[in-house]
């Protein structure tokens, strides 16, 4: 007989397991480039349900430390083709929409996306003159649920 504790995400027993997505870095955004997409595809063997949202980013590829910690002046507008539909009407600041690793952005309700979907962020930044954004990346915590 099994504990509750070993049963939440154990995939012999229950068929759910926690996993992370995340897009590969957004290299470069500058004022002169503001723009950049980025997409994750999911697994064809899941349905992934997203608890928290997070990202990272650095100013010029400059070492972050948690004072250092960069809040970027980049809208993202994120759309589940699963679904066929945006997760907001306009983009929003990353700033207001995700946290840090220490404090995550919460679903109320986590967020289905279909096995075999496509996340795609499109980036837009507002930064000033001579600010370059390097290596922005979006984490999706949660958990995959298989089929």
């Amino acid at each position: 007989m099994s504990t509750p504790a070993q049963q939440v995400f154990n995939p012999r027993v229950n068929g759910t397991d926690a996993f992370f997505y995340a897009h590969p870095p957004v290299s470069t955004l500058v004022s002169t480039a503001p723009t950049a997409t980025a997409v994750i595809n999911l697994d064809a063997d899941s349905s992934f349900y997203c608890v928290a949202m997070t990202y990272t980013c650095s100013i010029a590829d400059a070492i972050l430390t948690e004072s250092t910690f960069v809040l970027p002046l980049v809208r993202v507008l994120i759309t589940d083709t699963g679904s066929g539909k945006s997760l907001m009407n306009t983009p929003q600041a990353i700033p207001a929409i995700m946290g840090d690793g220490k404090r995550p952005y919460r679903f109320v309700r986590p967020r289905v996306f279909q096995p075999n979907a496509t996340i795609q962020f499109s980036f837009t930044a507002f930064v000033a003159a001579g600010t370059t954004y390097s290596d922005l990346q979006i984490t999706l915590h949660g958990f995959k649920v298989y089929t």
